[in-house]
């Protein structure tokens, strides 16, 4: 699908400021895709490294985050060694392992004792899922897409044995609000002012 059907890369720059990334920390992104969280990792100095199933998703990092690192294997068998990485990032892939439980045992085992983890999962109850599932029927079956309640995700976690710091709201709705706003308005305003009126919302 290239790049039509995912946020923007500067949009990816908030699962750093969820993190901490900083200059020279390791950060694991499993299930890269086509490395736009890498590239994000990368403008803040970080060692990125990538790794997915699809070779041609990695076919195009080079050119979306050139430096990273990548490599094609599974989530749930990661080829990297022990204790390796400060951060580990896991974004809108979570839903689909067939072994939800190995791939948290892997990322268990790749990151640092002091390390964080950032997982996006899809809430089923929000109204955005609803109306996606149930009219208009876009979630893809055949990839194994799950959504379930917050309090059944806590449980996934907390029953592999991940303590859990924070539960942050998806900030893409409000960020794409943002920007249609601003391409109204881009025609009749400076874009200095524009941004003043509407800051950005991982600020």
């Amino acid at each position: 699908k290239g790049l039509s059907y995912l946020r923007p890369p500067e949009f990816y720059s908030v699962f750093m400021k969820y993190l901490g990334v900083a200059e020279g920390d390791r950060l694991l992104d499993v299930g890269c895709g086509p490395g736009l969280l890498l590239g994000q990792a990368l403008a803040h100095g970080a060692v990125a490294v990538g790794v997915d199933l699809s070779e041609s998703a990695l076919a195009m990092i080079p050119k979306q985050a050139p430096g990273a690192l990548v490599s094609l294997c599974s989530g749930e068998a990661l080829c990297w060694p022990n204790r390796f990485f400060d951060y580990v990032t896991c974004i809108g892939v979570f839903e689909h392992f067939l072994q939800p439980g190995r791939a948290l045992d892997e990322m268990r085992r790749v990151i640092k004792p002091d390390g964080r983890i950032c997982i996006m999962v899809p809430n089923s109850r929000t109204l955005k899922w609803q109306m996606e599932a149930n009219v208009f029927r876009i979630h893809d079956v055949d990839s194994n897409e799950q959504a379930s309640t917050l309090e059944a995700w806590r449980e996934v976690f907390l029953k592999n044995g991940f303590a859990i710091q924070r539960i942050y709201p998806d900030e893409w709705p409000a960020y794409e609000r943002r920007r249609r706003f601003l391409a109204r308005i881009s025609h009749t305003l400076p874009a200095d002012v524009a941004q003043a009126l509407v800051p950005a919302v991982s600020r």
